[in-house]
């Protein structure tokens, strides 16, 4: 009887909960891409996770970010359990593709965070390549010397260039 009270105080107060890797080692509950930059979309959805309000309280919302990698991170975290994370990376056609984890779904927290990111979505500029085939920045290899007035050189109609 002694175990299970304190196995029951440890998950109220939130020792015993889901953490950002065990979150991350699920398989996305929703994806979905949008035609936004991605650091944009990230930057706004954090902010609005942050300052919108909750059933259950107001999360600590945090991001990373990998210098060597087009990809933006953004967790919420409640009572030192990880709700979910949101992760936005570059897609072709100048789109940005976002996933969904959960650590916890509880009070509609996906269907929230999704509208946020939706609504996000229609606030940060279109990408001005989008209906062009050339990727953004953030998708050229690494190890590419193609410079900015290179990969703007005008095309003749037999595909030299000029």
């Amino acid at each position: 009887m002694r175990w299970r009270a304190l196995v029951l105080l440890l998950f109220l107060n939130g020792c015993v909960g889901h953490s950002l890797e065990e979150v991350r080692a699920t398989v996305s509950h929703q994806t979905g891409t949008f035609p936004a930059i991605y650091e944009q979309l990230a930057t706004c959805a954090k902010h609005r996770i942050e300052t919108d309000t909750w059933i259950f309280g107001r999360p600590v919302v945090q991001s990373t970010s990998d210098p060597s990698i087009p990809l933006v991170s953004v967790y919420a975290i409640y009572s030192r359990s990880t709700l979910f994370e949101l992760t936005f990376q570059p897609a072709p056609s100048a789109m940005t593709l976002v996933k969904y984890r959960r650590g916890y779904d509880g009070h509609g927290t996906r269907e929230k965070t999704w509208a946020i990111i939706e609504g996000c979505s229609q606030e940060v500029p279109i990408p001005s390549n989008q209906s062009s085939d050339i990727p953004p920045q953030s998708l050229i290899a690494p190890t590419s010397t193609i410079t900015a007035h290179e990969r703007f050189r005008p095309v003749d109609s037999v595909g030299q260039s000029r």
